[in-house]
């Protein structure tokens, strides 16, 4: 008996640190990334960690400006994901749909919100 609570006490700290603020959500947002130096790739974020898009200082090899994209990690810290200017603007797109969806969702709840 006391074996079977233990596995079911861990069992739940584990799925409490799993579902915590920093868990991905579950509103993705994938993007094409553009380094400095010329390197490309994509990446896949949850919509809520996104912290900030700002100028990155550096230029891409088509002369073009980048911006910086500060995630949220977990760790206390932010992952920095260089993109070019039209891909900041769609990820912007992206957040602005996100926000007006979770908005016309309270809206036509019948939910009460309480503040502590």
């Amino acid at each position: 008996m006391k074996l079977r609570f233990l596995c079911i006490l861990t069992f739940l700290a584990v799925l409490s640190l799993n579902t915590g603020t920093w868990a991905e959500t579950p509103y993705q947002v994938t993007f094409a990334t553009q380094e400095c130096n010329g390197d490309t790739g994509f990446a896949t974020i949850g919509i809520d960690l996104i912290y900030k898009v700002e100028s990155s200082g550096c230029t891409a090899a088509d002369g073009s400006q980048l911006k910086q994209l500060l995630v949220h990690n977990g760790a206390g810290s932010y992952d920095v994901y260089s993109v070019t200017e039209q891909e900041s603007e769609n990820i912007m797109k992206e957040i602005k749909a996100y926000m007006n969806a979770r908005r016309g969702l309270l809206e036509r709840s019948d939910a009460i919100i309480v503040k502590p």
